[in-house]
């Protein structure tokens, strides 16, 4: 709804490059958006055991995204390692996420699994139920994501490797602005898209009155994983479903005007 936002001042703490795209959405709905990314991304050190797992991909073999991040380092990785661009055309694609399996589309795979619920927990029986026991699993994510699915796979039965593609860094410069963002009461949400916008934002803010700035803040999670991370520091908030963007602003519209 445009100008559903009108008057409240959004704070986006996910990637720079992605909160673009956040950012404008916002726009849109008549928010003022204010970015201040509290995390970024850089490919994997080990590029040796990544080039070895995939050299050993078969074609009944069955790749797992859970990110868009993912799919991005993992087709970058293989441009630039001179892999061929049609070697993988008889593997199994799952992918959590419309957008992330979008992505793996846009490169002419198709995906056949994909959860309704994006979660670790829902993509590892949608698996299950998709592929024979026989198949081999290679599970391409980042190095904070969390250990669930891979344990779930094993439990079932599944021979998977676990490979990591990208590293999550949590970036301490923008503390001070977003103190005094809270100071000066300028911000009427603070939007979380992954657990690691949350420890990050925390890690920022410690040894500062949190409680103290956060009053008259809206706390703002993508899905429930994120809010379960949210409050093991103590805090609570709102939360989309589905988990996108723009159930977050939806959800944000909503809450504002309740507020109202």
């Amino acid at each position: 709804m445009a100008g559903g936002l009108s008057g409240k001042t959004i704070l986006i703490t996910r990637e720079e490059t992605q909160a673009t795209t956040f950012a404008a959405k916002i726009k849109k709905a008549g928010g003022v958006p204010v970015a201040a990314p509290l995390i970024s991304f850089e490919k994997a050190k080990d590029i040796h055991k990544l080039k070895e797992a995939v050299r050993g991909i078969k074609a009944e073999d069955c790749l797992v995204f859970t990110s868009m991040n993912g799919v991005l380092f993992f087709f970058d990785f293989l441009k630039e390692h001179g892999f061929p661009s049609d070697f993988l055309s008889h593997c199994t694609f799952a992918a959590v996420g419309r957008k992330t399996r979008q992505l793996i589309e846009d490169r002419g795979y198709t995906v056949r699994i994909m959860p309704k619920e994006y979660v670790a927990e829902r993509l590892a029986e949608e698996i299950a139920g998709s592929i024979r026991p026989s198949q081999h699993i290679y599970l391409f994510r980042g190095n904070l994501a969390r250990e669930i699915l891979m344990k779930e796979l094993t439990l079932k039965g599944f021979s998977v490797t676990d490979l990591t593609l990208y590293e999550t860094i949590h970036n301490t410069e923008d503390g001070n602005r977003i103190e005094q963002l809270l100071e000066e009461q300028k911000l009427d949400y603070i939007t979380f898209t992954s657990s690691s916008t949350v420890d990050a934002f925390m890690k920022v803010m410690k040894n500062k009155n949190l409680d103290t700035l956060l009053k008259g803040v809206t706390l703002v999670s993508i899905g429930p994983i994120t809010h379960k991370t949210l409050k093991k520091y103590g805090y609570d908030g709102i939360v989309s479903d589905p988990y996108t963007i723009d159930a977050m602003i939806d959800r944000i519209q909503t809450h504002a005007e309740r507020q109202e």
